[in-house]
């Protein structure tokens, strides 16, 4: 498969992309400058739901509906229905967002880090006897390279139907080495315009089949190894859901990476926009520690609430070095600024931000 990068660097090109290039370059060195700068309760908070929401939104993508609340519940080990594949498969997705971005930034594309968003070694879940999920199943290397002959001859039949020429050697070409290439070709490139030619050319190299969360992965992964989000990891499944935007194959490719910038510049967007609604959330539940004693554990809980999506009683008890009675009290203390209750029952309960 060749995938040709020419075309934009012709001028009437060029000036299809400056101004999305620009404006989603902007937005998104604003954001991490934010981050970088704010309260760490309040950018670890934001950083850890936008894990969430793009794991969310890298299965809507898929055509997987998969509830946030469900999510961030299973992951407590509180569910309040049965758990599907769809759940899992998040769950998975939200696993390996939260590897790249504890990572080095160029960590990504080591050996190491290309076993994981290319590998044959990816995770899957599955159905276990009793019904559970199985997320540490590998898929077979036999079908994983059925799977990549399938997509090339798909993509070679697809070629040959449109007219057009197919080189030599093409129909063998490794959709992975292809990608790589692709990726190399960019390095004179903006970083941000470099990362939606490389999720572009994931999209159509199609280089992990079955794991097309991973090109919105993979990009966001370049942007902080070529130092454009060294406060995060950009949340770039949920710019693709959120943009007004819609990527295709048939599209030409400057209108194509011009979309996918857009997608850029929507992730910072709504991020800048979460890291907002944390801190209103946060003063606004400040304001029930008014008046209270210094030695108080209220401002601790309320960070608590900031930094992390779900808390429970015990969770809560832990963190602060104190009895679950002095928590149920201290929620109690928040009064109307404590926020909504996720399980909706008596016991076992859980609040959080989400």
């Amino acid at each position: 498969m060749v995938y040709d990068l020419d075309t934009i660097r012709l001028p009437t090109a060029w000036r299809r992309l400056a101004a999305p290039l620009d404006v989603a370059s902007d937005e998104l060195v604003r954001l991490d400058e934010r981050l970088a700068r704010a309260d760490p309760v309040l950018a670890e908070g934001a950083r850890a739901r936008a894990h969430l929401f793009d794991a969310q939104a890298a299965l809507h993508l898929e055509g997987e509906l998969v509830a946030l609340e469900d999510l961030v519940l299973h992951e407590a080990a509180m569910d309040v229905r049965r758990p599907d594949l769809a759940l899992g498969r998040a769950v998975a997705v939200l696993a390996e967002r939260r590897r790249l971005a504890a990572a080095a930034p160029g960590w990504a594309f080591s050996a190491e880090g290309w076993a994981l968003l290319a590998g044959s070694d990816s995770r899957r879940p599955d159905d276990d006897e009793e019904g559970g999920l199985l997320e540490a199943d590998a898929v077979d290397d036999d079908f994983a390279a059925i799977d990549r002959l399938l997509a090339r001859t798909r993509r070679t039949l697809a070629a040959h139907e449109a007219g057009a020429p197919i080189p030599a050697g093409a129909a063998q070409d490794d959709p992975v080495a292809a990608w790589r290439r692709v990726l190399d070709e960019t390095r004179d490139l903006p970083a941000v315009l470099a990362a939606a030619i490389a999720l572009d050319a994931w999209l159509v190299l199609d280089p992990a089949p079955r794991q097309g969360h991973r090109g919105p992965l993979a990009a966001a992964a370049l942007l902080r190894a070529r130092g454009k989000a060294r406060a995060h990891l950009p949340a770039l499944a949920l710019g693709l859901r959120e943009s007004r935007a819609r990527w295709s194959r048939a599209l030409p490719l400057p209108e194509r990476l011009a979309g996918l910038l857009g997608a850029v510049e929507t992730a910072a967007r709504l991020m800048a926009r979460d890291l907002d609604r944390l801190a209103l959330a946060r003063e606004v539940m400040l304001r029930a520690c008014a008046g209270r004693r210094r030695t108080s554990r209220l401002p601790q809980l309320v960070d608590l609430f900031v930094g992390t999506p779900l808390i429970t009683v015990a969770s809560a008890a832990r963190a602060l070095a104190v009895t679950p009675q002095a928590v149920e009290g201290m929620l109690a203390e928040l009064g109307s600024a404590r926020p909504r209750e996720l399980t909706e029952r008596r016991r076992y309960r859980a609040w959080g931000i989400v």
